[in-house]
């Protein structure tokens, strides 16, 4: 559906607090101030439980806070109303912008588990020590997701999925190809 997220999925502001790119708003829904949302999430219904987005038209833009007052699915998107959008028009004005969440509202993951995001810009290298590149990017398919590793002749992509990821360190991931 039309734009993919920025490139940057994630980024730190002058505060050093860290967003990621969850959504974006396509379009108003009816006539109350909802917003219709495309969600980048894994499962379409988690962008429903969080109390708080922000928005922005890029990953440079400063951001705005929302409180969500209720949310909702609607076909492949996700409905949102915002506490300080109350018509119409009000929504128009957030049509195009990147919905954004703190890293401080994702919810914990289990041991071993992590979020694709936090491997961006780790080196990538295989069991055996060959090294990929940089991780630049994370491509969504409706397979799986893809981790962009680049090393400024060529581009790698590799299926995240657990079965190629053997561990993950401070500045590395580790593949088994």
């Amino acid at each position: 559906m039309g734009d993919s997220p920025p490139e940057r999925a994630s980024f730190k502001t002058q505060t050093q607090q860290e967003f990621v790119c969850i959504g974006r708003v396509l379009k108003p829904q009816g006539l109350q101030g909802e917003i219709k949302v495309e969600a980048f999430t894994g499962r379409k219904e988690d962008i429903l439980g969080y109390g708080r987005v922000f928005l922005a038209a890029s990953a440079d833009a400063p951001k705005r806070e929302y409180a969500v007052v209720k949310a909702r699915l609607s076909g492949t998107a996700a409905v949102l109303r915002l506490a300080a959008c109350s018509s119409r028009e009000e929504a128009e004005e957030l049509r195009g912008q990147y919905v954004w969440l703190s890293s401080l509202d994702l919810p914990q993951l289990a041991a071993k588990e992590f979020y694709l995001h936090t491997l961006m810009g780790k080196e990538a290298c295989t069991s055996d020590g060959h090294v990929l590149g940089r991780i630049s990017a994370v491509v969504d398919t409706d397979a799986h997701s893809l981790l962009v590793a680049r090393d400024g002749r060529r581009e790698v992509l590799i299926p995240a999925v657990s079965a190629f990821i053997s561990r993950v360190e401070d500045d590395t991931v580790v593949f088994e190809l």
